[in-house]
């Protein structure tokens, strides 16, 4: 009678696991670099809330982490094979947008366009003179490979330092192997709290803005065109809904509101990789100061 049980009960377990298998499924995103890279906080969970608008058949979908960390490049050809990584958020590449399936709604309505620095604390009297976007490319500033922001960048006429990785770029601003650091007003003050006890002389400059067109998309891979459809169509329901300007406030309200962005001199620079398929014009998806 107990081997009876016993089979009974694995029967069972056996048969709870396809069930819940065939009604849930893996969207795989990519891994932070580390434990203090909280970059993809914001996206990861913005799609989960889209995959929970669009449960179809009683089939779920969960936002899970790809096994290890990758480089932009090594994100782009993983993306391409489909297996190891289904979904990135990204601002737009010429070779990401040939390549990959994109959702083109900025999901964090162009705010990360706006460019605040890191600089070490002894800079600032220096960059606090310059009144002129030629002037202030006269500065080394420091970016990642493969990030849109550095040939943006380049372009417009700034010496770009490359560092390895993320974490890296804040040891070499601390050597001065550059002067500044760009990084998007929703990413610049979290980031702060977390580097400021290791890097006592960090700051953020508090005098100029570098404004620069610059949309973060959803990019899919082309092995998933059914996922690339559910996520597009998931986002405009939050949209209509009102739901995800709930969601983009509670994020950011307050990164916007220690901004002060009509308080400081603006330089703009354009942005190549943008194009007439780019939603400019829709006022709804962008925020504007």
């Amino acid at each position: 009678m107990r081997r009876v049980y016993r089979r009974i009960t694995t029967i069972l377990l056996i048969s709870l696991f396809f069930c819940c298998s065939a009604n849930s499924q893996e969207v795989i995103v990519n891994k932070p670099q580390s434990e203090n890279d909280r970059r993809y906080d914001y996206p990861h969970k913005l799609l989960q809330l889209i995959l929970d608008a669009t449960v179809e058949n009683n089939t779920k979908a969960n936002v899970t982490h790809s096994e290890f960390a990758m480089t932009r490049d090594r994100m782009l050809f993983s993306l391409i094979s489909g297996d190891k990584l289904h979904v990135v958020a990204e601002a737009p590449k010429k070779e990401w947008l040939e390549k990959l399936l994109v959702i083109r709604i900025p999901i964090r309505k162009g705010i990360q366009g706006y460019r605040l620095f890191f600089i070490n604390q002894d800079d600032q009297a220096l960059i606090s003179k310059m009144n002129s976007l030629s002037e202030f490319v006269t500065l080394p500033t420091g970016s990642g490979v493969g990030w849109s922001t550095a040939e943006i960048m380049r372009r417009s006429g700034f010496n770009v330092v490359f560092g390895s990785n993320y974490d890296s770029l804040f040891d070499m601003l601390e050597r001065r192997r550059f002067v500044t650091f760009g990084r998007g007003i929703n990413e610049i003050y979290p980031e702060f709290n977390v580097k400021k006890p290791r890097y006592p002389n960090l700051a953020i400059e508090e005098t100029l803005v570098v404004h620069i067109p610059l949309p973060t998309y959803f990019f899919v891979s082309p092995k998933k065109p059914q996922l690339a459809k559910r996520i597009e169509r998931g986002l405009m329901k939050l949209i209509e809904s009102g739901d995800f300007d709930d969601y983009f406030m509670s994020y950011h309200q307050e990164v916007i509101e220690k901004t002060n962005l009509t308080k400081r001199k603006v330089f703009s620079l354009p942005n190549p990789n943008l194009s007439e398929a780019d939603p400019l014009n829709i006022e709804k998806f962008w925020y504007t100061f």
